[in-house]
């Protein structure tokens, strides 16, 4: 049977993802854990998104198999788009180097960056473009959330267009040559003929968190939302204004639909001039907008002499000629919810890779080509939720304080005694901690280790362990055993540490593969995501 699945699920959907990252816990008793209990249930209740950082080893052919990525040569400049399956997403954890918690703050819905330009024709906002109805924006769009129906100013305010001059004679409207401005909540008009619903003022926190070069957020205003009103009709288009009669003067037409409401206030009147002379409509504008519609029809055969005759459909009428259509607000009218009325179903997240994040969680002098998102992972050996803000998802081992010799990042790490092979992440020559990974393309490359008789582990994941010395081909060097400690955030076991965050646990549900990134120990690296729903 046909189906679709709609904008609205999709709006939906976006909005479900944020709440996740902030729904409070409700007992068995129906008291209810605030939101701002993070260490409390609501916190072990909710979601825990993480970004996650990886690849720290090159794009090359030798560790990305041209076979995984439809035969593509992959080099430095010309990363892979990673591919969706149960496979690829074990190889992310193999070469993963660390998380960070994405809270609340981090999150905003947005919607695309449209900034208004002199002499551009902007769409206006119709509750019933599509297939269904023949029509498309004056853009050549079919869909609402696919025209361009809204602009952001220069003083970064978000406006509808409720009107473009848009009409019989001119049905490609104006160009917009008067920049909208202020916050009134009322609909407005410019010299331009444009009419613009303001809908909310972009602050400055949120724009260097949630503005890039392609989206803006979205975010209700109060008293923009107060006023809106459910199904009003503010705008009327004239699509046939020739009249077969001169019936000069000033005339109000109901509208008819389902507003079920008998208040006077409650019904839309349209006010229809006619000159003398003319044999076309002249004028028109709504003399009420009404509230409740979800249709309507301009009764041009009910011109009444004046307001309270529409209102209540008594005295002397005339019946006009010609064609005006209604334009029917959004549900719960223009302003009442931005995400819904301009098409917020993306999300974008925003999170800083801070300096010495974590206690050094998240290795500066590296590099990683991956991240991503993933959601609800587990501590390691446990089969608890990770809930700190930063987690190693890497390996690491401690050298003796007096070592001089420097592991460089990059270089393959082997161990003789038991035929380990891991590539080394970071090396910290301060601390002499060496973080690294191990993967299916290293340990295929191992061959035996040293015991007695010598067993094959090619292929095998063979962890560093014990007293065998550590070599990247040039300098040997043996971990040191007594430790036994947490160091920079890491807890070393007989000089070995494991990652904090236990493999192939939680949902990948995100990832993008770039350019190489360099961390440094001055500089903060912000990403922002943007996810599509």
């Amino acid at each position: 049977m046909p189906s679709i699945v709609t904008d609205n699920f999709r709006v939906f959907a976006a909005e479900q993802f944020i709440e996740s990252l902030e729904e409070p816990y409700s007992d068995s008793s129906g008291t209810t854990v605030p939101d701002g209990d993070a260490a409390g249930l609501s916190e072990a209740y909710r979601s825990k998104i993480y970004l996650f950082t990886g690849r720290p080893q090159q794009w090359n052919d030798a560790e990305t198999p041209k076979e995984k990525y439809d035969g593509t040569s992959i080099n430095e400049d010309n990363p892979p788009v990673e591919t969706d399956s149960f496979n690829a997403m074990n190889e992310i954890y193999d070469d993963m180097i660390s998380m960070k918690k994405v809270t609340r703050s981090d999150v905003s819905k947005v919607i695309r960056k449209i900034k208004w330009k002199s002499g551009v024709k902007y769409d206006m906002y119709k509750h019933d473009y599509g297939p269904e109805s023949n029509k498309s924006s004056i853009n050549g769009q079919t869909k609402l959330y696919d025209s361009q129906f809204y602009v952001m100013n220069s003083n970064f305010q978000v406006y509808k267009c409720i009107f473009n001059g848009e009409s019989e004679d001119n049905k490609t409207g104006v160009a917009s040559v008067n920049e909208p401005t202020g916050n009134s909540t009322t609909i407005f008009s410019t010299a331009d003929t444009y009419r613009w619903k303001y809908m909310y003022t972009i602050n400055i926190s949120d724009y260097i968190k949630f503005v890039s070069t392609d989206f803006i957020p979205i975010k209700n205003e109060t008293t923009v939302v107060n006023a809106a009103i459910d199904g009003s009709i503010d705008q009327i288009i004239v699509n046939d204004k020739k009249i077969s009669d001169n019936t000069p003067g000033e005339y109000f037409c109901p509208v008819i639909g389902d507003n079920n409401s008998t208040l006077n206030n409650d019904q839309a009147i349209v006010k229809v001039t006619v000159n003398p002379g003319s044999t076309t409509i002249d004028s028109v504008s709504m003399e009420q907008s009404g509230k409740g519609y979800t249709r309507a029809k301009v009764l041009l055969e009910e011109g009444y002499g004046s307001l309270s005759d529409a209102l209540n459909r008594t005295g002397t009428k005339t019946i006009l000629t010609g064609d005006i259509e209604a334009i029917i607000s959004p549900p719960g009218g223009h302003g009442s919810d931005a995400s819904l009325e301009l098409g917020g179903y993306r999300v974008m997240i925003n999170k800083s890779l801070d300096f010495l994040d974590g206690s050094g969680d998240i290795p500066v002098d590296s590099q990683f080509r991956r991240y991503g998102l993933i959601s609800d992972p587990k501590k390691f050996g446990l089969n608890a939720d990770l809930t700190a803000n930063t987690a190693s998802a890497c390996s690491a081992i401690k050298f003796p304080a007096s070592t001089t010799d420097v592991f460089v990042k990059g270089k393959i790490i082997t161990q003789a005694k038991t035929g380990a092979k891991g590539r080394v992440i970071h090396w910290d020559n301060v601390n002499k901690i060496l973080r690294y990974y191990q993967n299916e393309f290293i340990d295929e490359e191992q061959t035996s280790d040293q015991s007695d008789p010598p067993k094959n582990v090619k292929y095998k994941l063979v962890p560093f362990s014990g007293d065998g010395g550590i070599s990247d081909g040039s300098i040997t060097v043996a971990p040191d055993q007594t430790e036994n400690s947490t160091n920079f955030g890491i807890t070393f076991v007989g000089g070995y540490a494991t990652p904090e965050v236990k493999k192939n646990s939680g949902t990948i549900i995100y990832v993008e593969n770039r350019k190489a990134i360099n961390r440094s120990s001055d500089q903060i690296e912000d990403i922002k995501l943007v996810i599509e729903f």
